[in-house]
């Protein structure tokens, strides 16, 4: 629902940190005795790695179609016991990219905090419900929880994916969690026009601008965009407990009418400050993620024409 922004500094050293510590794991596997089949995996994602590890979504559907084509043990069963696990997939997600993800959580000097520091992001991409900030000191460490996009159970060989990383908050990494869905919107590729909010009256005199009338009853909130991401993270459900923000709105329709508005302009305050003092949120696209749900407000107050 909220795109991330490319950070290409947090991007390159992702790729530089991360490339030595699993190319050195594969250097090691490949020291000892594997089948022919298993080998040429593992030399195809050594060759592969600086490209795997800075694909983008396409990109990475691009790998996971070659995968199953070439590699087809190396895709995942997520109702597959681990005793029932191909020794390459083993060996690709235990011994390669789940033990430099273990690693990764682990390390002070490029690690998940600095990770998820870097990215910026304050509220969830996923959802715009929960903030999404962190804490790394000594007294205690708290951080968002990061998503595999393209769950790692299922391809281990993104696991370690710069785009395949999203930090987020822990109701929608546990909604989706193995879920595989390639028809999702990645954060990266999302535009700020994806999704959109409206609120659906549920009475023929609705837009009569009188605050008594309003109430949950009147109206639904309804919201548009891509299906899968709708439907896997359950957002116009979760949504639909929001009405009390809507709501808000609509009273501030009443209360504040366009004359009030010109009115606070006569005090020297500008478009942007008379919208975070009305309306709590911010205007520009690239700062929603900076409050939980930004989204919804914006939409709807621009639906009302409050601004």
């Amino acid at each position: 629902m909220i795109k991330i922004e490319l950070n290409q500094e947090l991007l390159d050293k992702h790729i530089e940190e991360i490339y030595k510590s699993v190319d050195k794991l594969i250097i090691k596997i490949l020291k000892k005795k594997l089948y022919s089949k298993e080998r040429a995996c593992l030399i195809y994602i050594k060759e592969n790695l600086i490209n795997i590890l800075k694909a983008d979504n396409n990109e990475m559907k691009r790998f996971i179609n070659y995968f199953k084509k070439n590699f087809p043990n190396v895709i995942g069963n997520i109702n597959e016991k681990e005793k029932n696990w191909k020794r390459i997939y083993r060996i690709v997600r235990k011994d390669i990219f789940e033990k430099e993800y273990d690693n990764w959580g682990k390390r002070s000097k490029y690690g998940t905090y600095f990770f998820v520091d870097k990215i910026g992001l304050k509220t969830c991409p996923y959802c715009n419900r929960n903030y999404t900030f962190i804490v790394d000191e000594d007294s205690g460490k708290l951080r968002a929880e990061i998503d595999h996009f393209h769950p790692k159970s299922i391809y281990p060989f993104l696991a370690m994916s710069f785009y395949n990383l999203i930090p987020s908050c822990s109701i929608c990494n546990h909604t989706k969690k193995d879920k595989n869905n390639l028809n999702l919107l990645n954060p990266y590729e999302m535009q700020y026009n994806h999704f959109k909010f409206s609120y659906i009256p549920q009475k023929i005199n609705f837009y009569i601008l009188k605050k008594e009338k309003y109430d949950f009853n009147n109206f639904e909130i309804k919201l548009f965009g891509n299906n899968a991401n709708l439907e896997v993270f359950k957002l116009e459900e979760l949504y639909k407990q929001h009405k009390d923000i809507v709501l808000e709105l609509l009273i501030k329709k009443v209360y504040y009418p366009k004359s009030y508005i010109k009115e606070l302009k006569k005090f020297g305050f500008n478009d942007d400050e008379i919208y975070r003092y009305l309306l709590c949120n911010y205007k520009k696209d690239e700062d929603l993620h900076k409050r939980p749900l930004s989204k919804l407000i914006k939409d709807i107050s621009r639906e009302l024409s409050l601004i």
